[in-house]
């Protein structure tokens, strides 16, 4: 072959895989320009899905204008306001050391019962237990001896005193002599001296007897000789309570030998308890004596009791470097449990200005808190929020909402009741 026609044939060849590699890239281009939008479109789909399965499970929930005015369901807008900036700590609840009452017999004895049990609520002078009191028993018979004596005294005194009137008669008519008139006058005076004497004694057991408990209505009986038994019951003496609380000790039963270092029961008042929560030495500084706290129980976490501290400790925990603050919060349902951990929140002095809501708009579902946003007249959306500072009512808002959306208030528990039946609904 000449080279000419090599060369021709050459060039054929080449032309023609140019035109089999264009064919196939525009083969390729078709099919990808074709399967594009198809992709596009089904992703599109697939976002669309996506959305609507999001909005069915978004907490909305529908409360018509008449449940929302029968409920007493109300609404605020979330707003700027200034808020003071609080520290968190934690502590824990301890009884108040000065509403502990504890409960030792008078005087040694043998319990013969007991009337209440560990935990039992009690009132102030409701009976805790009663025993033969040995020493009121000894104290009883002093007395009566004494008050015995007392009498003896008292007729001696009164016939003496009968004695020297009928002797004044006799020396006005010289009946008998200035000496012998002076003898009984003595002697009346010497009877006189005694009967003030015994009645000092008396006085003295009647003292007693009353540190032992008997009152006045005790003691005229144990005076009175017509009501001589009454003595042989006298000496059992009851243990009263002496302030209202819960039994918190329980060191007794019957026919134990108590005597006056026996603890027979620890009787605590917890409608007012302490939280002592430990504070790092760097806080130190912006805490003070009198400063209102906020308590945080696991137990109620929608729930925040009020405190004040009262205390700030002069040493540190050389081991943690903290400083023990003592925090004095209401019980008055006893809720706060002794024992029970608590997060303290506690104001540190600094005032910013943070979007709020009432603190009454905040729920708890699911361990988050929310709130309830007004979409329209009647329909309200759960919205997850992330809180901070709460102050005179009012609770910071960091993330979750923005200015001006309004909120359910009073009432959120209703919604956040009818939220969780309409999810319920939906993940059936």
């Amino acid at each position: 072959m000449s080279p000419e026609s090599r060369q021709l044939g050459r060039a054929w060849i080449a032309g023609a895989l140019v035109l089999a590699v264009g064919m196939a890239f525009g083969g390729v281009l078709r099919s990808w320009t074709s399967s594009a939008p198809e992709t596009s479109h089904s992703r599109d789909q697939h976002a669309v899905e996506e959305e609507g399965h999001a909005a069915s499970a978004t907490g909305v929930v529908s409360i018509p204008v008449e449940a929302q005015i029968a409920g007493g369901l109300q609404t605020e807008q979330a707003v700027v306001r200034e808020i003071e900036s609080r520290i968190q700590v934690s502590g824990v609840v301890t009884a108040d050391q000065g509403r502990i009452a504890r409960v030792r017999p008078p005087g040694s004895g043998v319990v013969e019962e007991v009337f209440v049990g560990l935990g039992d609520r009690v009132k102030a002078g409701d009976p805790l237990a009663s025993y033969d009191n040995i020493e009121l028993g000894l104290a009883i018979s002093e007395f009566l001896s004494a008050h015995a004596d007392l009498r003896r005294w008292l007729a001696t005194l009164k016939a003496h005193q009968t004695v020297l009137a009928r002797s004044e008669q006799m020396l006005k008519v010289g009946a008998i002599a200035r000496t012998e008139h002076d003898i009984r006058t003595a002697r009346q005076r010497d009877a006189q001296a005694q009967v003030d004497a015994k009645q000092a004694w008396v006085s003295q057991f009647e003292e007693q007897l009353h540190r032992f408990g008997l009152t006045e209505e005790d003691v005229q009986r144990l005076s009175d000789e017509d009501d001589s038994g009454f003595h042989r019951t006298a000496s059992i003496s009851v243990l009263h309570a002496p302030a209202p609380g819960i039994v918190t000790a329980f060191e007794v039963s019957p026919g134990e030998s108590i005597d006056q270092a026996s603890e027979l029961f620890t009787i605590t008042d917890i409608s007012s308890v302490w939280v002592l929560a430990e504070i790092y030495e760097h806080d130190l500084g912006s805490i003070r004596v009198g400063k209102d706290v906020s308590v945080l129980v696991p137990a109620y976490p929608d729930a925040a009791f009020r405190g004040r501290v009262t205390y700030i400790s002069d040493t540190m925990n050389l081991a943690t470097q903290t400083a023990r603050v003592r925090c004095v919060v209401g019980n008055s349902e006893a809720r706060l449990k002794l024992g029970m951990f608590a997060s303290v929140e506690i104001p540190v002095g600094s005032i910013v200005e943070s979007l709020a809501v009432p603190s009454s708009a905040i729920q708890t579902v699911s361990g988050r808190p929310v709130v309830f946003v007004k979409r329209s007249g009647s329909t309200f959306e759960l919205a997850e929020v992330e809180t901070g500072a709460e102050a005179d009512g009012w609770i910071e808002i960091r993330e979750g909402l923005f200015s001006g959306d309004t909120v359910i208030t009073e009432g959120s528990f209703y919604a956040k009741t009818a939220t969780l039946r309409e999810l319920i609904g939906h993940s059936h």
